[in-house]
């Protein structure tokens, strides 16, 4: 294999579960990873991805406002000298000392700055509080690029790395997933000053001071802005009419919050099952806690010292019942955070596009999803999918929060979010002003673009990367393909697909045992766990079996060649924050050579195609290689001499056997529980599986090679996803429980399903296949031990024996 790829694949250490002795399985990974990888192939709308958004944002972890100022500035520094403890902190000592003459001083920007803290705090409603708090941060910006702290960077007058606040709340932000529009209207947005500039009307004078004052007006009056230009996005909460007014005078002490961080749709119900993956226990939350998360909104200016940071994650809960139907009013799914306004217009207000037949029908099918009003903490996690989306290696984003008169920071990754402790902005001005000296002064880079991928906004060059060999690889992405497969979602893997050009690559020597003739390469981007193991070690060893076995053998992706980018370890905040690293994810980049999705197929091509993923699976089964991710997206293909070749693809998510049942005693293993939801086996979906307490089984993969070829037949028609009156919608936007219960129906209705023309007679095997199933299942039932009776009764006698024989002729 290394004739193939250029670099052999890391050796994975023995490796324990590293859960308790009772779990069988690791438990089920929430969030949007479930679906949102999966656009394009499964039909799911965008805002079907809501819900998994909003369980990503529930299991956040917790760190001191302090901490995370030291290491945003640690960050400024010099990345090839990194700082002790006792220099991190005397390096935010310091620059609260440099900040202080701007809050304190006589002059006249502490006048403005306490003028438009007055206004803000006498605002009586959310919106006018857009414009004071811009008036304030801008003006601020403009006093701290005078400001210099030894260590940090001195500020850059230059358009492209200037920032600037950026009211937005009445403008369209539009952007495409995989063929599905999201619009979006965050209240207030960090752009560059250059952005700022073309986001003006033509004619209109784009001198800073004017684009400044632009900024806290109104919404750009020229082109919108688009999220590859937004740097951070602030959402406001405004439930206090009157706010505490700014003190005559500051000092450093941390002023702390009533409320330190913010809460989101704690469970009061305690036999709710968890769903994290690091969770198998549910707790009931104490009425002070509840209370705290029905109203962040008081804050009251204690001085003390600055906090600790706080290592436990907010409790895992199951949400399940209150996002699955967004036409419901309880309150169960709308706190309130002590409002007693009415439902903010801006989250009613209908985006004005062109109104197209089309157009009408996106409306009207958003607006029986979409809640008329969203928590902060969901709408925040949908502005920070954006931002991940518009750019193909995000390494990071920060977003705020303005609860009142606390902002709250969100660190976001591929692992999952940390959320800041609250700093009062009006009683505790100079920290506030220290974390906007950190924005002001951060590169693109610390902004979470991968200098190598995006080194400046917009790059779309050929990019270089030295290998393991010491080789460089020279990689030119396609990234405006209609073949582009991109990501929106916040945790996971977070894969992101896109056609690649190399050089370097296209002279690599092929080995023997790979058919597939395309000279096109694809390129793989996506974020495993650290501690799993890697697809490339796993792909060497399929690629051995390849070698033996003839149902394996051209029926797996070939992997040209692949790197792993160490300096992206998620891990590398959560020690410096003391925060619990278990799970950590790492940035991989994977080519391959060309595959179709076998979607595109119909009738005895399609069923001849997938028979052979079925029999590679089996294969590779029997040899210890476990797949445990079926899904349409992972079946794929090539054409061989006219003849289409079924490919079991996607092996991030596999297991070794020999390799886990070798382990030494506390190894890691990564913490993802595999599957896609609407595909996952019954027995997986039950709450005891998603609390680890089910041994991942051969069946559970036959029984998704059924939904998969039943998904199909239902929803395909002539190689095309259907548009509209597509069936099994409801399984994307429910978690586990509510896709088991949706399946139960579903077999209990299934001589009332209908095919597509295209796949009427794959139908009747996915009928006599799902029999099975449901012959199976109930509290009395018991699947045979035996994996070979298994294949035999779930699958193979229900495939036409043409094509088991791989002859399509005998079936015209």
């Amino acid at each position: 294999m290394a004739n193939n790829v250029g670099v052999t694949a890391p050796n994975t250490p023995a490796r324990n579960s590293g859960l308790p002795a009772e779990l069988k399985s690791t438990p089920h990974a929430v969030g949007s990873a479930v679906v949102s990888e999966h656009i394009k192939t499964l039909g799911v709308e965008v805002d079907d991805v809501r819900p998994w958004i909003g369980r990503d944002v529930q299991n956040f972890k917790r760190c001191g406002a302090d901490e995370m100022l030291q290491q945003l500035l640690e960050r400024c520094t010099d990345p090839s000298q990194p700082l002790p403890p006792s220099e991190k902190s005397m390096l935010l000592e310091v620059s609260l000392k440099a900040v202080l003459p701007i809050c304190n001083g006589p002059g006249p920007v502490p006048q403005k700055m306490k003028k438009y803290l007055t206004e803000f705090c006498n605002a009586e409603s959310e919106r006018p509080s857009y414009r004071e708090f811009t008036q304030i941060a801008n003006t601020a910006l403009v006093a701290l690029s005078k400001v210099n702290v030894p260590g940090i960077p001195a500020h850059q007058d230059d358009d492209e790395t200037a920032i600037l606040f950026h009211t937005n709340d009445t403008a369209n932000i539009s952007q495409e997933h995989q063929g599905k529009k999201s619009i979006r209207r965050p209240d207030v947005v960090v752009v560059s000053c250059k952005s700022a500039q073309d986001a003006v009307a033509e004619g209109t004078s784009t001198r800073n001071d004017h684009i400044r004052n632009y900024a806290c007006k109104s919404a750009p009056k020229g082109s919108n802005f688009q999220w590859m230009n937004v740097r951070s996005t602030l959402e406001f909460k405004r439930p206090k009419k009157r706010i505490p007014l700014p003190p005559s005078a500051y000092k450093m002490d941390y002023v702390v919050p009533a409320v330190s961080h913010m809460e989101y749709l704690k469970e009061t119900d305690a036999s709710a099952q968890p769903t994290d993956s690091t969770s198998s226990t549910s707790t009931q939350p104490t009425d002070s806690a509840t209370n705290a998360s029905a109203q962040p909104t008081n804050s009251t200016p204690v001085t003390g010292p600055a906090q600790t940071s706080c290592k436990a994650s907010n409790e895992v809960q199951n949400i399940s019942d209150r996002l699955r139907s967004s036409t419901r009013s309880s309150t169960k799914h709308r706190l309130d955070l002590g409002s007693t306004e009415p439902s903010s217009t801006k989250r009613s207000r209908r985006a004005k596009e062109p109104q197209s037949q089309e157009d009408e029908e996106e409306k009207k099918k958003k607006k029986k999803k979409e809640p008329q009003r969203l928590h902060p903490v969901v709408q925040n996690g949908l502005y920070v999918a954006e931002m991940f989306a518009a750019h193909i290696a995000r390494q990071h984003v920060i977003s705020f929060i303005v609860n009142n008169d606390i902002i709250y920071l969100w660190w976001f990754d591929r692992q999952h979010t940390i959320q800041c402790a609250g700093i009062n902005f009006v009683q505790d001005l100079p920290r506030f002003m220290v974390l906007l000296f950190i924005m002001q002064r951060m590169g693109y880079e610390q902004w979470g673009h991968h200098p190598l991928f995006e080194p400046t906004p917009g790059h779309e060059g050929e990019i270089f990367v030295e290998d393991k060999k010491k080789r460089k690889v020279d990689l030119h992405f396609d990234l405006k393909s209609k073949d582009r497969t991109t990501h929106f979602g916040l945790r996971g893997r977070a894969t992101t697909l896109f056609p690649v050009k190399s050089r370097a690559l296209s002279a690599l020597p092929r080995e023997d045992h790979f058919r597939n003739e395309t000279i096109e390469f694809v390129a793989k981007l996506f974020w495993p766990e650290e501690a799993r193991q890697s697809e490339p070690e796993i792909l060497e060893e399929v690629y051995e079996i390849a070698k033996e076995d003839p149902d394996v053998l051209g029926h797996v992706p070939e992997m040209v060649w692949f790197h792993r980018f160490d300096e992206t370890s998620t891990a590398i905040i959560r020690k410096a924050l003391g925060i619990d690293y278990a799970g950590s994810r790492v940035l991989y980049a994977i080519v391959f050579r060309k595959l179709t999705p076998i979607t595109t197929l119909s009738g005895d091509e399609f069923l001849l195609a997938w028979w052979e993923v079925v029999k590679c699976h089996r294969a590779l089964w029997k040899r210890g290689v476990h797949h445990r991710d079926i899904s349409p997206s992972n079946l794929m293909g090539y054409r061989l001499g006219g003849r289409f070749i079924g490919v079991l693809n996607d092996f991030d998510l596999s297991s070794i056997l020999h390799l886990l049942s070798s382990t030494r005693q506390g190894g890691p293993r990564g913490l993802e529980r595999t599957g896609t939801v609407p595909f996952m086996a019954l027995d997986l979906l039950m709450p005891e599986a998603t609390a680890g307490q089910v041994e991942h089984l051969y069946y559970h993969d036959a029984e998704s090679f059924i939904w998969v070829l039943t998904w199909v037949c239902l929803r395909y028609k002539k190689g095309e996803l259907l548009r509209k009156g597509r069936p099994l919608d409801e399984w994307l936007t429910v978690d586990a429980m509510g896709c088991y219960e949706k399946k139960m129906g579903f077999l209990g209705m299934l001589r009332r399903m209908r095919p597509t023309r295209s796949h009427e007679g794959n139908f009747k095997v996915a009928k006599g296949c799902l029999t099975v199933i449901h012959k199976y299942t109930g509290p009395f039932a018991s699947v045979p031990a035996d994996d070979e009776e298994v294949f035999l009764i779930w699958l193979q006698n229900h495939v036409p024996g043409f094509v088991r024989e791989g002859n399509l002729l005998c079936g015209q």
